[in-house]
């Protein structure tokens, strides 16, 4: 490339533009950035390219991989319902093609147990008056579970709501309580996680705690609570349940053997030693009894006589203002097939016929409904229509890289691509693939999906007049045996087992393309960025060497003037006396002379 530079502007004291300049030495050598850039590009527009058929491939892949699994879509089966409104079923692989009678006589259920209304509201506390606490026992199942009661803690149904369901997330109760809230007021309702028995409710146990009572006397003063014959005794007080303490209260004839003395001599021990507890005698309609109570609330605060070889006796304690309805529910599902009982503690039943779930969605005792199981007809016929469609996608794309551009006349940018073209043939081989010896299902014709002239693929209907749906409604095992089988040369065993090398991680013909692409366009990276640092180098020398030039360019008038006015001052200066008439100078003889 020539620079031409303009000789009477470098001398007029402007200099040069160096940037400009060194832009233009370098101009030539930058060039070949753009190109290497260009060639970037191509190669990122084929990679994007490669990228998008790869994934075509690889769901073609898939989709053929469905068609060869023994157990997928091909071997399906169906469980259809007569009546789904009663009864819906889903079968397994393994479940046997077969009609069943099925009559659904009750729902499994969860248990509920729950109160009468409680007068006040959910806040205010359902012990008696007087009671420290109490203890109800909830039956789930089996199993009984202890709900002690403290006053101030959990004696509200809010508060008791709120422990049932916190001890049955901890322990695994199995329950879930809540408050109700009606027109008759605020209700505790307690239900059942499970359904069937397992899942059924009972109270077997609703007393407070906090004082105990003893059976009624006729006299408290004068009637002994020693056996007749008998000058002593011996009572156990046990305070705050079994892991609570016992305290000793021996009975003496004449000292504490009636109900006065015997009250009188518990309070003073108590207040000795500390007990916690109060006795007094207390008269009613049947006579007179003893009353033991506690400040202690809650579990630590119940009472009992571990031992007693006395004539008093212990009654119930009261029942806390809890009023409870008879439970409902948890009760098993019943239902027959073929005539055959079944109970089931839940309303999905397994088991019943093997490989089949049946689903129990509503009762109806005297209605029998067919249940029948089979092949899965529609699951196999989207599986095949999938692959219908994943291998149009793919040939479709590779079809459009070769399709030329009226506007530039070029192909996509993969249309020279080797790798395409063997892609192209591979896949074209493997559409054409027959199995051996399978009846009357030779080829992908036979089943109703023929080649388009694009070599797109159409389901249609298949030489003898019949649909895929039909062939798979009258023959699905002869399909399934087209597709695949345990020689492993069915048609999508063969397709699967070349997919699998088209498009394997590292050897896959279009992986191993785009494993070229990368590398080039990393080439090109390093080159750009070699010639880059380069030509950055190099400007940065230029334009040290012409800053210098330009600097004397600019100085050259300077120099120029300088030059003159010395020598001005070297070269004599002529007089302004004329010469006399007839006088010749030495300079004007010197040169008439030469003339």
């Amino acid at each position: 490339m020539t620079i031409s530079l303009n000789a009477a502007s470098l001398l007029n004291g402007n200099g040069i533009d160096v940037n400009s300049l060194v832009d233009q030495v370098q101009s030539q050598e930058s060039g070949q950035i753009q190109v290497w850039q260009q060639e970037q590009t191509d190669l990122q527009t084929q990679a994007t390219a490669l990228n998008s058929i790869n994934t075509d491939l690889t769901n073609l892949a898939t989709a053929v991989r469905a068609l060869s699994d023994p157990l997928g879509a091909l071997s399906t089966v169906s469980a259809t319902s007569s009546m789904p409104a009663i009864l819906t079923a889903s079968a397994q692989n393994t479940a046997g093609a077969g009609n069943h009678t099925v009559v659904v006589s009750a729902l499994a259920s969860q248990g509920t147990l729950y109160t009468d209304a409680i007068a006040g509201g959910a806040d205010v506390s359902f012990l008696p008056s007087g009671a420290t606490g109490g203890d109800l026992k909830v039956q789930v199942g089996t199993t009984i579970e202890d709900i002690p009661i403290t006053a101030g803690t959990n004696d509200t149904l809010n508060t008791l709501a709120s422990y049932i369901n916190q001890q049955s997330t901890q322990n695994k109760w199995g329950v879930t309580a809540t408050v109700l809230n009606d027109a008759s007021g605020a209700r505790l309702a307690i239900y059942s996680q499970n359904t069937g028995a397992p899942g059924a409710l009972s109270l077997s146990a609703n007393a407070t705690t906090g004082t105990l009572y003893t059976a009624d006397l006729s006299d408290p003063d004068s009637v002994s609570i020693l056996p007749e014959g008998e000058t002593s005794g011996d009572i156990q007080l046990q305070i705050g349940g079994g892991r609570g303490t016992i305290d000793d209260i021996p009975i003496t004839a004449g000292s504490n053997d009636t109900l006065t003395t015997l009250a009188s001599y518990i309070n003073t021990q108590s207040t000795q030693s500390n007990w916690g507890v109060m006795a007094t005698v207390v008269q009613d309609s049947g006579g007179y009894h003893l009353a033991i109570t506690t400040q202690t609330k809650g579990p630590a605060g119940s009472l009992a006589f571990s031992s007693n070889n006395t004539l008093l006796t212990t009654i119930a304690n009261p029942a806390t203002n809890l009023k409870f309805e008879a439970a409902v529910g948890g009760t098993n599902a019943t239902l027959t097939i073929d005539g055959i009982p079944f109970s089931s503690t839940s309303n999905t039943v397994t088991g019943a016929i093997p490989g089949v779930t049946l689903n129990l969605v509503s009762a109806e005792p005297n209605v029998p409904l067919q249940l029948s199981i089979g092949p899965d007809v529609t699951q196999a016929s989207n599986a095949i229509s999938t692959f219908v469609t994943a291998y149009n996608a793919l040939v479709s794309a590779i079809n459009q890289q070769y399709t030329v551009n009226t506007t530039t006349n070029s192909e996509g940018p993969l249309g020279s691509d080797g790798s395409l073209r063997q892609l192209q043939s591979s896949l074209l081989n493997d559409i054409a693939y027959s199995p051996v010896q399978n009846g009357d299902l030779v080829n992908l014709v036979s089943l109703g999906i023929t080649v388009n002239d694009d070599g797109t693929l159409s389901i249609g209907t298949a030489p003898d007049g019949r649909t895929l749906n039909d062939i798979l409604g009258a023959d699905p095992g002869e399909v399934q045996n087209f597709f695949q089988n345990a020689s492993n040369t069915g048609f999508a065993n063969q397709f699967e087992s070349d997919l699998n090398n088209l498009t394997d991680p590292s050897q896959g013909i279009l992986n191993l393309d785009l494993a070229q692409n990368n590398t080039q366009q990393s080439d090109l990276s390093d080159e750009i960025s070699n010639l880059q640092d380069q030509l950055a180098t190099q400007k940065q020398q230029l334009i040290q060497e012409y800053s210098q030039v330009n600097a004397t360019l600019e100085e050259y008038p300077y120099l120029l003037a300088e030059i003159t006015a010395q020598l001005g001052n070297i070269l004599p200066t002529s007089s302004n006396t004329s010469p006399n008439e007839g006088t010749t100078t030495s300079s004007s003889s010197s040169t008439s002379s030469q003339s």
